[in-house]
C-alpha cells in the first residue's frame, strides 16, 4: 500500500512539473492588445498592459503554481510599477495609477483558473465556465 501511495505522489508531482514546464513562456490574449501574460520557470508572474492610447505601461507581478489541475496565481498589487512617457503629465500619471489601484483592490488577492490545455502554441484556461485562450509568443523556459 505504501508503494502504491509513493508511486501515486510521484506520478502527480511528476505531471505538475510537467504542466509547470510547459505552461512557462510569453502569452497574449487576442481581444487585449498591448498586454502579456509571463509565467516565469521560476514561478514569478507579470502581467504587462499598456493603458490604452496613452504612452504608459503598467506592470503588475505575482506569482503561479500548479495544483492538481489548476492554474493558482498570487497577485502582488504593493509592487505594481509604471512607466510613464514623456507625453503624459503629472495629472494624467496620477489619474491612471488611481484607476489602476481602484480596479486592482477589487481582484482576488489569488485567483484559480482550471487548466483546459496547454502546449507550444497556447494556454487555455477556465474560471466559472467560460474558457479562454491566450495564444504563445515566445518561451521562458530558459
Amino acid at each position: 500500500m505504501a508503494a502504491l501511495m509513493a508511486a501515486t505522489a510521484f506520478i502527480t508531482i511528476g505531471c505538475q512539473n510537467d504542466t509547470e514546464s510547459r505552461i512557462a513562456g510569453i502569452y497574449e490574449h487576442p481581444a487585449l492588445p498591448g498586454q502579456t501574460f509571463e509565467f516565469h520557470a521560476d514561478h514569478t508572474f507579470m502581467n504587462t498592459t499598456g493603458a490604452g492610447t496613452m504612452d504608459c505601461i503598467i506592470k503588475h507581478p505575482g506569482t503561479w503554481k500548479v495544483d492538481g489541475d489548476s492554474l493558482i496565481i498570487a497577485n502582488d498589487i504593493q509592487n505594481t510599477t509604471y512607466e510613464f512617457g514623456d507625453s503624459i503629465t503629472e495629472e494624467n500619471k496620477t489619474l491612471v495609477k488611481e484607476l489602476f489601484e481602484r480596479m486592482a483592490q477589487k481582484r482576488p488577492e489569488r485567483t484559480a483558473f482550471k487548466i483546459i490545455d496547454v502546449d507550444e502554441k497556447m494556454l487555455s484556461l477556465e474560471k466559472n465556465g467560460q474558457i479562454t485562450t491566450y495564444v504563445r509568443t515566445d518561451s521562458l523556459n530558459r
